[in-house]
C-alpha cells in the first residue's frame, strides 16, 4: 500500500473537515469519508480526528511533478546564481519563469 501524497492528505482532511462542519458526527463524517475516499474506516476515522483540530481548511497544493531539462552552461550558472541570492529554488525560479512566458504567449493568442 502506498503512502497518501501531501495533496491526498489535505484533499482528506478537508472533506472530514466540512462533513464535521455540516454537523456530521465524528462516526458519520468517518463512514462517509471511508466511502468516498475508498480508505479503511480507521485511517478516515484518523482523517477526522485530525480535521477536528483544524480552524479551517488547508491549503492544497498540486502535486509536483520533476522535469528534466537541458540549459547551456552559462544559463545554468546564471539560473545558480540567482537561486543563491534570491533564497528560492531553481525549481521555483524556472516555474516562474514559465508561468510568466506561457501567460503572454496566451495573451497573444
Amino acid at each position: 500500500m502506498s503512502r497518501s501524497t501531501d495533496t491526498q492528505m489535505a484533499r482528506r482532511l478537508n472533506a472530514a473537515f466540512g462533513l464535521l462542519v455540516r454537523g456530521l458526527s465524528v462516526a458519520e463524517a468517518t463512514m462517509t469519508l471511508s466511502s468516498d475516499f475508498a480508505i479503511s474506516r480507521r485511517q478516515a476515522y484518523r482523517y477526522v480526528r485530525q480535521a477536528r483540530t483544524l480552524d479551517a481548511p488547508l491549503a492544497v497544493t498540486e502535486p509536483i511533478i520533476p522535469v528534466t531539462v537541458k540549459l547551456p552552461g552559462d544559463m545554468a550558472r546564471r539560473l545558480r546564481a540567482h537561486a543563491a541570492s534570491s533564497g528560492l529554488t531553481q525549481g521555483e525560479i524556472v516555474g516562474r519563469a514559465l508561468e510568466a512566458y506561457i501567460g503572454q504567449a496566451r495573451d497573444r493568442a
